[in-house]
C-alpha cells in the first residue's frame, strides 16, 4: 500500500479506507454490501508506506500495531547516483562500449 497516511479523513474523523483495512487485517474477512454476505480473504501479507512530505504524519495505532515500523532517510545525492549508476551499468552491459562511456560520469 503506497502512501497510508493520504486518505482524506471524513465527516465522522474517519479515514474508511483505513477502517476496512484494519478490519480485514484483524479478522480476514469483510462484507460484500450487495449480497450481504461475508468474504473471507486470507493468507495475506501488507507491506506499506508513508508520504514524508504530505498528509497525515500519524496513523491510527489500532491499524499501525499489525505493522513492523522502520523509518528510513533520504539517501543523500551521492548515494542516489550510485544506486542508479549501478542499475544504467547492468542494463548496458550488453551493449557496445560506445554505449557504455554514456553513463560515466
Amino acid at each position: 500500500i503506497d502512501d497510508l497516511n493520504l486518505p482524506e479523513v471524513d465527516t465522522y474523523n474517519t479515514q474508511s479506507a483505513i477502517a476496512h483495512l484494519r478490519q480485514h487485517m484483524e479478522y480476514e474477512h469483510c462484507y460484500e454490501l450487495q449480497k450481504m454476505t461475508l468474504k473471507k480473504i486470507g493468507n495475506t501479507q501488507v507491506v506499506s508506506c508513508m508520504n514524508p512530505t504530505a498528509g497525515c504524519f500519524t496513523i491510527n495505532p489500532r491499524l499501525q500495531r499489525w505493522f513492523a515500523t522502520f523509518a528510513v532517510g533520504l539517501p543523500g545525492s551521492t548515494s542516489l547516483l550510485t544506486i542508479y549508476q549501478t542499475f544504467l551499468d547492468g542494463h548496458l552491459h550488453s551493449f557496445s562500449d560506445e554505449i557504455k562511456g554514456q553513463s560515466t560520469n
